[in-house]
């Protein structure tokens, strides 16, 4: 007998959201999506792609865009939907960065420059190459 993963949803003005396929800036922001009112989350936004609109509730996961198949969603961060492709949210800093940034964990911030060493302490960029 095969075993179901067990999704687990919350409900928000009574709107059931699976946790399951929340992106990383949505879970980061729970509190902020717990208080969202059923008008903003039926709220359209246009994508960047200028291809149309989807909806907020929409974009609290991966939204691929049906026309040009490019995946976006909202950014609590920065207050806007975002190209999934070149901006990411870091878990560490609780904040949505550019696809050029990666965290250092020896010294717990986000640096500019993929394959150069952290700006604040030096440490090499595990996408340097070797």
């Amino acid at each position: 007998m095969k075993k179901e993963k067990s999704k687990v949803t919350v409900v928000v003005n009574h709107d059931a959201i699976s946790l399951d396929k929340l992106n990383d800036c949505a879970l980061s922001n729970m509190k902020k999506i717990m208080s969202l009112s059923t008008a903003r989350l039926n709220k359209k936004y246009k994508l960047p792609c200028e291809c149309g609109h989807a909806i907020l509730k929409s974009l609290l996961q991966d939204y691929a865009c049906s026309n040009c198949n490019e995946i976006f969603y909202y950014s609590f961060c920065l207050g806007e939907v975002i190209d999934a492709n070149s901006m990411w949210h870091c878990n560490d800093c609780k904040t949505c960065r550019e696809d050029s940034e990666w965290h250092c964990k020896k010294c717990g911030t986000c640096t500019w420059g993929l394959t150069l060493p952290c700006d604040n302490c030096g440490k090499k960029s595990p996408y340097a190459f070797d």
